[in-house]
């Protein structure tokens, strides 16, 4: 039994390199990568903008409730980029 699950874990990787190009529709795969890769880059740059500003507006909090509207105000820009399913 040990043996077995020593070889079976031994091939989990080769499994897994194996597993995204063999389950890949030929064909269309490169197209629809550079979408969801262009997409996601935009996400990141809108995060990182959020983020920059809530940075700043925490530094510039002078009490707790200021403290607390960035954090509010940060949540919401958040979810906004959240799609709608």
């Amino acid at each position: 039994m040990r043996k077995t699950l020593i070889a079976a874990l031994a091939l989990l990787p080769a499994l897994a390199q194996a597993a995204p190009a063999a389950s890949a529709p030929h064909g269309r795969e490169p197209a629809r990568f550079n979408e969801i890769k262009v997409r996601q880059l935009q996400l990141l740059a809108q995060h990182i903008q959020i983020l920059q500003t809530a940075q700043g507006c925490v530094q510039a909090a002078q009490n707790p409730q200021a403290l607390k509207r960035c954090r509010e105000t940060q949540r919401q820009q958040m979810e906004e980029l959240r799609p709608e399913h």
